[in-house]
């Protein structure tokens, strides 16, 4: 029994290892051929908008891919289906309600757009058919569905390695919630009540999915809520 705990563990460090690392050549990989190429001058948009999604595929999407290979996992066991598809989605909506409500009293006035976050979207809606519709799939596949599946994964892999058996001390959310703050504590300098919030919408979705075992609500969140609002 410990030899198949240790092998399961093994299997687990591997896979998160796995996923983890290829996030890092990745992102480094595109910096460099994003410094060299210098995209944003001279290209057609749809040629900068594919490479930049193949490139946020790398980082959040190939990892998992791998890993789903490697065990042949299919994206269903990880809960993309329809029971209790309702309550993952009330239970993801109150995940972002605290960070909504900052940015509210915050703000006072700002736009919601789905992906308008992301550097292609808005030129991609001024564009013309089929430019427009072909980056903007791109942009949804990766930035929202790959994104959030991502989350999905490697939380998968934390609670297996990490156990718990109280629902809020989960260290695959937490850790994750962590790490998401972390990256916005340095990248956009949030602070305060602003990076609870940030903390909140990760640790809320992860929960909700260990709650229902439905993953769209950490999707849904990506494609409907993380970058859509500005």
């Amino acid at each position: 029994m410990t030899e198949q705990l240790q092998t399961i563990s093994k299997k687990n460090i591997f896979d998160i290892l796995i996923i983890v690392l290829s996030f890092a050549v990745i992102y480094g990989i595109a910096g460099i051929v994003y410094v060299i190429l210098e995209l944003n001058i001279g290209k057609p948009l749809l040629v900068q908008t594919i490479m930049g999604t193949c490139f946020q595929f790398g980082t959040m999407g190939l990892g998992i891919c791998i890993v789903c290979v490697l065990r042949k996992d299919t994206f269903v066991s990880y809960g993309l289906k329809r029971k209790k598809l309702l309550l993952t989605i009330i239970l993801s909506a109150l995940a972002c309600l605290p960070s909504l409500l900052f940015r509210m009293w915050q703000q006072k006035s700002f736009t919601y757009l789905p992906f308008q976050g992301v550097h292609f979207t808005r030129p991609l809606l001024s564009s013309s058919f089929p430019v427009n519709v072909i980056g903007l799939l791109a942009v949804a596949t990766v930035f929202g569905f790959f994104e959030g599946f991502y989350y999905v994964v490697l939380y998968d892999r934390i609670n297996k390695l990490l156990p718990a058996k109280n629902i809020f001390l989960n260290w695959g959310a937490i850790i994750y919630g962590v790490f998401c703050l972390l990256i916005h504590i340095v990248t956009e300098h949030t602070y305060g009540i602003e990076a609870i919030g940030v903390f909140l919408v990760i640790y809320g979705m992860l929960l909700t999915y260990r709650y229902t075992g439905n993953a769209w609500g950490c999707v849904l969140i990506y494609c409907f809520y993380w970058n859509a609002i500005a």
